[in-house]
């Protein structure tokens, strides 16, 4: 599964040789659909568990969106552009990932706007904290020596 390779006066560094980045970075969106998925049902189970799982089931919905919103668009991105070098994909990445940040953000704000809708300052903060967590998998998924240029 993983394959090391060593390049001159490098370390060497673990790479998926099998897969493109493009899947890598869908799978990771797929992933967080996948944790959103599984707090929609908890909360409509009406699952009622200790304080800190209840708070946290209120508040990943935001993280999970944070990190598949940006990468499911990005393994878009990714798949039309497989030669694309290192810095350019960086920079894109940062594109989509303030963009969603923007869009996320708004959303709460546009919450407080609507009866039925509620805002929730703890929602921000998940979103921030979910955005830094999708930059985080970026850097640890684009691997030094798995990317074409």
């Amino acid at each position: 599964m993983f394959a090391y390779r060593r390049a001159a006066g490098t370390s060497f560094a673990p790479t998926i040789s099998f897969m493109k980045l493009a899947t890598r970075y869908a799978l990771v969106g797929i992933g967080a659909l996948g944790v959103l998925s599984l707090v929609g049902l908890a909360r409509s189970a009406h699952f009622r568990g200790a304080e800190i799982v209840n708070y946290l089931i209120g508040v990943l919905p935001s993280v999970a969106a944070s990190v598949a919103i940006p990468f499911i668009l990005f393994g878009i991105w990714a798949d039309q552009r497989p030669a694309a070098s290192s810095v350019t994909t960086c920079r894109a990445f940062v594109v989509v990932l303030l963009g969603t940040g923007t869009g996320l953000i708004a959303w709460e704000f546009i919450q407080l706007t609507s009866r039925g809708l509620v805002f929730d300052p703890h929602d921000l903060a998940a979103t921030v904290v979910g955005l830094g967590l999708a930059g985080i998998l970026f850097t640890l998924i684009t691997l030094p020596g798995s990317h074409p240029a």
